[in-house]
């Protein structure tokens, strides 16, 4: 982080102190089909979510979206519409939302929505992480950087809340974080050269699924019983440290219905 500072200041939507927790309710068939496409690498694939960022009362109020993430070919697009917690949720079970007209592009995102649900979407898992979330202090940069920690699942009770804290499960030891760095363009050098200079490693990290490998009672029955354990970048013994560094192409404007 001193490394990092002089070079970053705190994401526009994060507000002062670059925080705000985020929580999501995932969606899958019973065949855990978006879950397979992750771990068979599909070129294109999607997950369905409802994600809640802010906190009641603080400077950045909650803010719902229900949203499809699309990574294709390596890039990654997000279409989310910004609606109400109740109205993301009826849209999410395959209903339209009532509270407003719905301009034509978003539109065609309830469609896509409706079409994975009609396949068999429904509610599986909530998450729940905080978020150190900053930008570069260079005027025109597309660059992201975020930390991640005290990332939580369950697997009842699925109704997500803004702030959501009923968790018990969690899948980093206390301490860790999942740092990400994102850029539209090319990553700049100066972030590049820390980053290797610290020995982090390119990995790819997916919150939902290394949820569904710990705690899904249906994806361990297709599994013969057995329950996957990940080390999340950590040595068996999780004595010593490998750092993991995720990178996108796409940063995540929480604000934007696009």
């Amino acid at each position: 982080m001193p490394e990092l500072m002089p070079h970053l200041r705190a994401d526009e939507n994060a507000l002062e102190g670059a925080y705000y927790p985020v929580v999501s309710m995932y969606y899958d068939d019973d065949d855990r089909e978006s879950y397979w496409q992750h771990q068979r690498a599909y070129p294109s694939r999607r997950k369905l979510r409802v994600r809640i960022y802010g906190t009641l009362g603080a400077l950045l109020p909650p803010t719902c979206f229900v949203e499809i993430k699309h990574r294709c070919e390596g890039r990654v697009a997000k279409r989310r519409l910004n609606l109400s917690l109740e109205e993301c949720m009826r849209v999410a079970a395959g209903e339209q939302p009532t509270s407003r007209p719905l301009k034509f592009f978003e539109q065609r995102i309830v469609d896509e929505v409706h079409g994975l649900v009609r396949q068999g979407y429904k509610p599986c898992c909530t998450m729940r992480y905080d978020r150190l979330a900053f930008a570069d202090r260079e005027p025109g940069s597309n660059l992201r950087v975020t930390f991640d920690t005290g990332i939580a699942y369950r697997m009842d009770n699925l109704m997500p809340a803004p702030d959501d804290r009923a968790f018990t499960q969690f899948l980093l030891p206390e301490g860790y974080a999942v740092m990400e760095v994102k850029d539209m363009e090319c990553i700049p050098y100066w972030i590049t050269s820390l980053v290797a200079r610290h020995g982090c490693i390119l990995q790819s990290h997916s919150k939902y699924s290394n949820a569904m490998e710990d705690g899904d009672p249906v994806l361990h029955r297709m599994l013969g019983g057995q329950r996957p354990r990940r080390h999340y970048g950590l040595t068996p013994n999780s004595v010593a440290p490998v750092p993991m560094l995720n990178v996108s192409t796409r940063p995540e404007p929480i604000a934007a219905a696009s």
